[in-house]
């Protein structure tokens, strides 16, 4: 079958590492037909300036995108223009009008912090205990189903990402029925859910989302994508064995890409 990574980063979101080049080398040495580049969007103002470009530095972002594109015309991979913008409660017309200006071919659309805690982030590890871990859990699927409701993005991407640390929710079941609505409306709009597995190199150890969500949204109809949240090079495309066995473990039968904004299915057999 072809493979599609459609969450790498770059350089440019100052927590990676290695050149354009390599990314793509490594694309094109692990057999993958779909290369996507989505970094983190510069915005809004102000909004986790450490870890995203800064807004002047995106033209080399897009610069950089199409100069691969073309890099890789007749090698096997195809480069796919992405980005990943995050949900900020109050601060996202300024990111909406951002995104209308660009061509991307998909988007990813993500939750990183709640109010001003950034949970998947290391040093804030023991702010996260602080706050409470089952209080995160409620607070994050809010979110959620509220970014799945307006939020206009192509993917949902690592749909569990509160558990980076291991600190899963004391209970499961609630978890499933609280997410399910976030899952039913992405099913309706035609919104895909991303199998993540830059989980499986966290100290969860497991893929976003678990196999229990994953089911849930097989359930409601959602399609899924691959994406490995490559940093290096060398994480292009990890782990897609362990998503293919769990996709397949759900009864899904294929996984999707985009093309110029069209959707394209990859079937698994």
């Amino acid at each position: 079958m072809k493979f599609a990574d459609l969450h790498t980063h770059t350089r440019l979101c100052r927590h990676a590492s290695g050149t354009p080049e390599e990314y793509l080398e490594s694309a094109r040495k692990k057999g993958l037909a779909y290369y996507g580049i989505s970094d983190h969007i510069p915005c809004p103002a102000g909004y986790d300036t450490l870890y995203r470009m800064a807004p002047e530095e995106y033209g080399q972002y897009r610069d950089e995108v199409f100069r691969l594109k073309k890099l890789a015309e007749g090698s096997g991979v195809e480069v796919l223009y992405g980005i990943e913008f995050d949900y900020v409660p109050g601060r996202m017309e300024e990111v909406y009008a951002f995104l209308e200006k660009e061509p991307y071919d998909y988007t990813l659309g993500s939750i990183h912090y709640i109010g001003e805690l950034p949970f998947d982030d290391p040093d804030y590890e023991e702010e996260v205990k602080k706050f409470g871990i089952d209080r995160l859990w409620k607070e994050y699927t809010e979110h959620l189903c509220r970014f799945a409701e307006e939020g206009p993005f192509s993917i949902l991407a690592h749909a569990d990402l509160p558990k980076v640390f291991g600190f899963r929710c004391s209970d499961p079941e609630w978890l499933c029925k609280a997410m399910r609505p976030a899952f039913e409306v992405c099913a309706e709009r035609g919104k895909m859910l991303e199998l993540n597995t830059g989980g499986l190199r966290k100290p969860a150890k497991e893929i976003y989302p678990s196999k229990q969500l994953l089911s849930a949204a097989r359930e409601a109809g959602v399609r899924i994508t691959f994406g490995s949240d490559a940093h290096k090079p060398c994480d292009i495309a990890a782990g897609f064995d362990a998503a293919l066995a769990l996709a397949k473990s759900v009864g899904y039968r294929s996984v999707w890409t985009f093309r110029g904004g069209k959707e394209l299915e990859l079937p698994f057999d």
